[in-house]
């Protein structure tokens, strides 16, 4: 699954539109439209974070090591 560029320029499009819209008659169907957009970009979302390679417990694992390597590098640094 690829990022739609497309749905984010609309999204801006659309948020542009609601905030120019002079009444409720106006902004009601761009509102419609944007929340709309808005779930279609969420569910994009989650599917490129489905197919990401690493699950949280490995991402976890991984900022843990980082964190005891430079622990050990700075306790090697003082220890000179």
């Amino acid at each position: 699954m690829s990022y739609d560029v497309t749905l984010e320029r609309r999204i801006r499009e659309l948020c542009a539109e609601a905030v120019a819209a002079r009444d409720s008659d106006e902004v009601h169907p761009i509102l419609s439209e944007l929340r709309d957009a808005l779930r279609q970009h969420a569910e994009q979302l989650k599917s490129m974070v489905a197919e990401y390679p690493f699950s949280p417990v490995d991402v976890d694992n991984v900022v843990a090591i980082s964190r005891g390597v430079r622990r050990a590098r700075i306790k090697k640094e003082k220890a000179g």
